[in-house]
């Protein structure tokens, strides 16, 4: 049978393909483990045999020793001779005979090929071995110091702001400085190119409570009433209603309070399935976070969820509500302090796979800000794995960094970052599907990487912060593995 290579070239890869026979493959590739050096054994490596490469996709934690690793590789049985030739490193150089000396530590900081032959002499071929070792955190939450901008006003240090994301549009309505507004509108926030239109209103808008459905945005003026416009004319319309709070959307209509009387009911307009019924005890009137929705297979409607906020008898909640299209339920209590003023995240992290040769992508909900009952501001992290009912401290890696101020009544805008990489030196096999989506053309992956912008929010002095910071995940600018 014949083995060897030959040149396979395409328009976005000039990387050689091999064709190993079975007499010899590497069958299976491992780290042994180390005491002194932790995490390699569980490190899962891929044996390419189109391309003649054997290495780890998930790679090793930042700060990994790779320059004295002892390897455990097992051939096809027709394999007598197997040579690792080691180049380039910080530790060695040379050959070593794995069959005589397979406890010989291989020095992988510089080029590594494994020469195998077969037992008749007649057949050999090459592999290249990579340890791969992360250059960053691979879990941390990185927010770019140099990436950081001002808010998309018009004149500059603007009186209170409130962005919204309408589809792939990022809406901002900024209250300018000189008492004027301004909507600004962005579909690149990478680039952060805005369209920045000084608006007139016939009233006078509460601007934090600007809203936004598929195709209008709905704000409430100073006195409660609730007005709506399309939002490519900003021509403002009453809708009749008056509200003391506005929550957020649902799907195609908003969600509020109203007060009759002196009873607090939930509201919503256009109205639907919603019960009208008089709020229960505990239920926050004010300081909401950020009305965020979900969607599942196991749910027939969506359920739309906040968190924290201040009750009607001045204290703050630290529970979690959500609304399924017709009625309010309490999620789940503690977990996280009291607070108002909060902003959850839509966005993603990980955690090992029960076999330890994977990481696995789950979605999550982060929270960040907040005013606590004591008047200090929140600066920790708070992670749910679960759509809210608990909340937990995240770790160190998702915290935020001094450069990020204490900050309360900020918002939140999650969008896709296009990224490339080539995987011509890589592979395919099955793994959990991503929920990140990404393409294939020949050699070449294209994904969108979503990164968190945080707009504005509130200093512990009252002034607006006339900044957006841009972070990221740091594995989602990792290729996929796929």
């Amino acid at each position: 049978m014949f083995a060897g290579a030959f040149s396979s070239c395409n328009k976005d890869s000039d990387s050689e393909s091999f064709v190993v026979a079975p007499n010899l493959a590497v069958t299976a590739f491992s780290l042994k483990a180390d005491a002194k050096n932790p995490g390699l054994d569980s490190a899962y490596f891929s044996i390419d045999l189109e391309h003649g490469v054997i290495f780890n996709a998930d790679s090793l934690r930042k700060g990994t020793k790779v320059d004295k690793v002892v390897a455990t590789i097992t051939f096809a049985s027709e394999v007598s001779e197997a040579v690792i030739e080691m180049s380039g490193g910080t530790t060695r150089e040379g050959e070593i005979d794995y069959r005589t000396n397979p406890t010989d530590s291989i020095d992988f900081t510089g080029d590594v090929f494994l020469h195998v032959k077969a037992d008749d002499n007649k057949m050999s071929t090459t592999y290249r071995l990579k340890v791969n070792v992360h250059n960053t955190e691979s879990d941390m939450l990185y927010w770019d110091e140099m990436a950081k901008a001002t808010l998309p006003s018009r004149l500059g240090s603007p009186r209170s702001q409130k962005t919204v994301q309408v589809g792939e549009t990022t809406v901002s309505l900024i209250e300018e400085n000189d008492g004027t507004y301004t909507v600004s509108t962005s579909d690149d926030l990478v680039a952060y190119t805005w369209s920045k239109h000084e608006v007139t209103f016939p009233f006078i808008p509460d601007v934090r409570t600007l809203t936004a459905t598929d195709d209008k945005l709905w704000i409430l003026d100073t006195d409660g009433n609730l007005y709506n416009t399309p939002i490519d004319n900003m021509a403002w319309t009453s809708t009749g209603e008056n509200w003391i709070t506005m929550i957020g959307s649902y799907t195609d209509s908003v969600i509020g309070l109203r007060s009759v009387n002196g009873t607090v009911s939930f509201a919503q307009y256009p109205l639907t399935n919603l019960n009208e019924k008089a709020i229960p005890e505990g239920f926050p009137v004010s300081g909401m976070s950020n009305f965020v929705t979900l969607a599942n297979k196991w749910t027939s409607s969506p359920v739309a969820f906040f968190v924290g906020g201040r009750c009607a008898d001045g204290s703050l909640a630290d529970a979690t509500w959500a609304f399924d299209g017709a009625e309010w339920v309490k999620l789940g209590e503690g977990g996280l302090p009291a607070l108002e003023g909060s902003s959850v995240i839509p966005y993603y992290n990980y955690r090992p796979a029960a076999s330890g040769n994977t990481m696995i992508e789950y979605e999550v909900w982060m929270l960040v800000g907040g005013k606590k009952s004591d008047g200090s501001f929140n600066r920790t992290v708070y992670v749910s794995y679960n759509n809210g009912v608990n909340w937990a401290e995240g770790s160190s890696s998702l915290q935020l960094p001094e450069s990020i101020p204490a900050m309360t009544g900020c918002d939140n805008v999650v969008a896709d970052r296009s990224m490339s990489a080539n995987l011509s030196d890589a592979w395919t096999r099955a793994s959990r599907p991503r929920r990140i989506s990404y393409e294939l053309d020949g050699d070449i992956i294209r994904w969108g990487c979503p990164y968190i912008y945080l707009f504005g929010g509130d200093s512990p002095q009252g002034g607006l912060y006339d900044s957006v910071w841009q972070g990221v995940l740091t594995r989602l600018t990792f290729t996929p593995i796929i």
